[in-house]
């Protein structure tokens, strides 16, 4: 099992070493470290040199894009040349609050795209409230879309779904779409192949255990519930989202 997208930096140091001497007999294979700021992108590669089968996404998270400088998108670029960085992320645009600059997001989000595809790297997408502007800007710079990008906690419905599949994308699902109020309706829409998964560790816990700490062992839990909506074998379910996960960070998928 492959946890495409946690969050390690928000543990303590005791609680990594454990998930990671865990991750065979929790059935976890590979996880991405994501890093959302210039510090957290120097921690998370140095964490992901000390784990063998550890890796990071490193991007500008929308809700800083005020306070980002032409030097932070200099550093990002130098440093996801790293070999244990395989993706730029999490990058997107986020609506949710007044407070957050629009104009300033939408720039930065595309800056950073620019920055995957002179890289030759994949993405990870945040979206929260802002499903049209951001469909809008990949669609018209998908020339920079050329080595795919992932669609981080997917929740914009099986309306948006196939738009973001013909852009190239693939789909990550999270915790959420184990909650009882969750539309899975969407997940009949997209190919098998076009899935991963995901923890967002430590936030979205699964159930049985939202509420508490999530942890990426629970990603077994989330690709439960989707073969269970699917009605697919789970250790088929398994083998293929790993197979995609690994397709799109394809610096990894030879390990």
């Amino acid at each position: 099992m492959f946890d495409t997208h946690a969050h390690f930096l928000c543990y303590k140091e005791d609680e990594i070493d454990d998930i990671i001497n865990e991750m065979p007999e929790n059935n976890l294979d590979y996880i991405v470290n994501i890093a959302t700021t210039i510090d957290e992108a120097k921690k998370s590669i140095e964490l992901a040199n000390k784990y063998d089968r550890v890796y990071t996404a490193i991007g500008l998270y929308p809700e800083y894009s005020l306070d980002v400088t032409d030097e932070d998108l200099i550093q990002l670029e130098e440093l996801a040349k790293n070999e244990k960085v395989v993706a730029i992320g999490e990058i997107g645009l986020d609506y949710h609050s007044e407070e957050y600059d629009k104009e300033s997001q939408k720039k930065i989000f595309v800056k950073q795209l620019e920055i995957a595809d002179r890289l030759g790297l994949p993405f990870c997408i945040h979206c929260r409230k802002a499903v049209k502007d951001l469909y809008q800007i990949l669609y018209e710079n998908k020339n920079l879309i050329n080595h795919s990008g992932i669609m981080h906690c997917y929740s914009e419905g099986a309306e948006w779904v196939q738009k973001f599949l013909d852009l190239g994308l693939v789909i990550s699902f999270s915790g959420n779409i184990t909650y009882k109020k969750t539309d899975k309706s969407v997940l009949k829409y997209i190919p098998i192949d076009k899935i991963v998964v995901e923890t967002d560790a430590p936030y979205l816990t699964p159930e049985p255990f939202r509420g508490k700490t999530n942890y990426p062992k629970f990603v077994n839990l989330v690709a439960k519930k989707i073969a269970e909506e699917l009605e697919i074998d789970f250790d088929e379910f398994d083998k293929q989202v790993t197979k995609t996960a690994k397709s799109v960070y394809f610096k990894i998928k030879n390990k």
